[in-house]
């Protein structure tokens, strides 16, 4: 499977499945951390994390490096059941029929109402986050800053990333980056997060001397690095750091994000793309290559209207009574604040129940 050592991208569905299986099959830390030890990548730089993480971050970086294709190998040789289960997922992926979704197909990316395998992740609402990347690819801008409420589901900007590039709507060699802060325990740093951007976009470990040094001049060696080593080979490079206003999130994390923001803004990282959630930009100037969106929070209003869309879409005749029935249902199910996640839940629920067996 020399394929393995392409899949340095963590949103990748072969990827994806890599992760899934390494979770379920190899769970105590001792093994994983041999295994990781055998191919030479150090166990101590995912100390901090659960196994499942630890295999979310390790996968992508041993990929990276040249490394995934041996790692499969000897879990494979020890463990048979890993071996012809991963055979078999990427089969399944691989497959022509996953490439298109039977009940719901768009004509434009950019307006997709459902993304991801199987189209089971809800794109609610969000215009301003279609017009800033259908912006970004356009190259009319190179930052894309996405704020919004608490839940509201700016992390989603991901899935849409991924839906573009897996359709194949972005011209020319493109490689992506996610970072984000979601799978992390504990506090964030900016030294965390320049470290695992080097690691992920570009396969750089980056070794910092026990110096003592604060944590902004860390980052910014770290960035001074980054971009030293930045290729320029033709290729578009997108990074999305999202999560900036997560809790445990510290000031340095902020930091380092302003400090990338202004090296893309002025062209210090060629032909790049970066995408940040969640970032306060308070006291920072930027150039016309930034644009910001406000996420809304999705409330019944956003519900139905996007309900009522993806009914023309399907061709259905559905009534106001209906809609309203549906838009209603899909945020009932918890008290207060709606989470994004369940939201998306009920509204895939709701259409693939009431409306794809008419399709």
């Amino acid at each position: 499977m020399q394929f393995l050592n392409e899949l340095t991208d963590s949103g990748d569905a072969r990827t994806q499945a890599v992760v899934d299986l390494l979770s379920r099959l190899v769970y105590i830390r001792a093994e994983a951390e041999a295994y990781l030890n055998d191919v030479g990548l150090p166990p101590a730089e995912y100390a901090d994390r659960s196994v499942k993480l630890t295999w979310l971050e390790a996968v992508p970086d041993a990929a990276g490096k040249g490394l995934l294709e041996q790692l499969v190998r000897n879990i494979s040789r020890d463990k048979p059941a890993f071996a012809a289960q991963l055979h078999n997922r990427m089969r399944e992926i691989s497959r022509p029929g996953n490439a298109t979704r039977h009940w719901y197909q768009h004509n434009d990316p950019y307006m997709s109402q459902f993304v991801g395998p199987r189209a089971s992740r809800a794109m609610i609402d969000r215009a301003g986050l279609r017009n800033g990347l259908r912006a970004l690819a356009d190259e009319d801008y190179r930052i894309l800053v996405i704020r919004g409420p608490e839940k509201s589901g700016k992390s989603h900007s991901w899935f849409l990333v991924e839906h573009l590039r897996d359709a194949g709507e972005l011209i020319g060699a493109h490689r992506f980056a996610r970072v984000t802060t979601h799978t992390w325990m504990g506090s964030v740093t900016g030294v965390d997060l320049g470290l695992s951007i080097a690691r992920k976009l570009l396969g750089l470990d980056i070794g910092l001397a026990n110096s003592g040094e604060q944590p902004v001049t860390l980052v910014r060696k770290i960035l001074d690095i980054l971009v030293g080593e930045y290729p320029q080979d033709g290729v578009t490079r997108w990074i999305v750091l999202d999560g900036l206003d997560r809790p445990g999130v510290d000031d340095s994390a902020h930091d380092l994000a302003k400090r990338l923001i202004q090296l893309v803004d002025e062209g210090e990282l060629p032909r790049t793309r970066l995408i940040v959630t969640g970032l306060d930009m308070t006291g920072l100037n930027v150039g016309p290559s930034v644009k910001q969106e406000e996420i809304p929070q999705i409330d019944l209003a956003l519900v139905r209207t996007f309900l009522s869309d993806v009914a023309v879409h399907l061709g259905l005749d559905v009534t106001p009574a209906e809609l309203d029935l549906l838009a209603t249902t899909t945020l009932a199910a918890d008290p207060g604040p709606p989470l994004m996640n369940q939201i998306e839940a009920n509204v895939i629920e709701l259409v693939r129940t009431h409306w794809v067996t008419k399709v």
